[in-house]
């Protein structure tokens, strides 16, 4: 079983399905999860699957995030939002996140912002796309951003803190959070996190928190975020923490680095 949280920490772990459990088929994924004690669950590319085959596996596991469609991603293609001339295909893709949102009682839905430079252009048709959604998206749903760094995504546009905030205070909505991946913001951000995750907070911006091992996207070295977690358990955040990383072997074995005392 995985370490879970005292009564003070609100935050949760989330088992990232596209990433953990490969060992299984995706739908068996999720009775592997619970298995492991995990109450919540994180899908980035349901897509392919029938809404009734989602929701039967879920039994009482919530969905903490999904991503809405992100373009020809086997085509090298990693989100629309900042895309000009690709308008249409944005709002279709955001519309149909957030109809599996719903379906699966989602309350939290990543869209990603593309392969693109930030020049004038570029941010002016980000800045539309995410006001057109923050405008459309239902009720209850909350839209996330996900800064995402550039060694492992070459050339994508969001990918430092501070653009983020500074998107965000243009945009200058509560339907649209930051999503903040330890990961990413270390590899991006010098190897610091944690003042990241403060500010974010302190602004009110915090949506989501991922994580992974910053030496090779695998399990974290027990203690490696402590600062982080212990930080989120106490500070009265009730989000989610998901986990995406790749396995080093089978995701089970490899949890032990939950048992820390955050």
């Amino acid at each position: 079983m995985i370490h879970k949280p005292g009564p003070s920490q609100r935050w949760r772990f989330a088992a990232n399905l596209d990433w953990l459990y490969p060992e299984h088929a995706y739908l068996d994924r999720f009775e592997a999860a619970r298995q492991d004690g995990f109450e919540a669950v994180e899908l980035l590319r349901p897509y392919g699957f029938a809404v009734d085959d989602l929701q039967a596996r879920l039994e009482g596991l919530q969905v903490a995030l999904i991503n809405a469609p992100a373009g020809d991603w086997d085509a090298g293609e990693r989100g629309l939002a900042a895309l000009p001339g690709r308008e249409a295909d944005f709002r279709a893709a955001a519309a149909q996140g957030w109809l599996l949102a719903q379906q699966l009682g989602c309350p939290l839905l990543h869209l990603m912002s593309g392969i693109a430079e930030d020049t004038p252009g570029t941010r002016a048709t980000w800045l539309a796309n995410l006001s057109w959604a923050a405008q459309h998206a239902p009720a209850g749903l909350t839209l996330s951003i996900e800064p995402i760094n550039r060694v492992g995504m070459p050339g994508y546009f969001l990918h430092r803190q501070a653009q983020a905030h500074e998107l965000l205070d243009l945009l200058d909505t509560e339907r649209v959070k930051l999503q903040l991946d330890l990961y990413h913001c270390r590899i991006s951000e010098g190897g610091e996190s944690l003042n990241h995750l403060q500010h974010a907070l302190a602004l009110n911006r915090l949506g989501h928190v991922q994580l992974a091992g910053v030496a090779a996207r695998q399990e974290p070295a027990p203690g490696e975020f402590a600062a982080e977690l212990v930080w989120l358990g106490t500070s009265g955040w009730a989000g989610h923490v998901g986990l995406e990383y790749r396995p080093a072997g089978a995701t089970s074995t490899g949890l032990g680095w939950l048992h820390h005392p955050y």
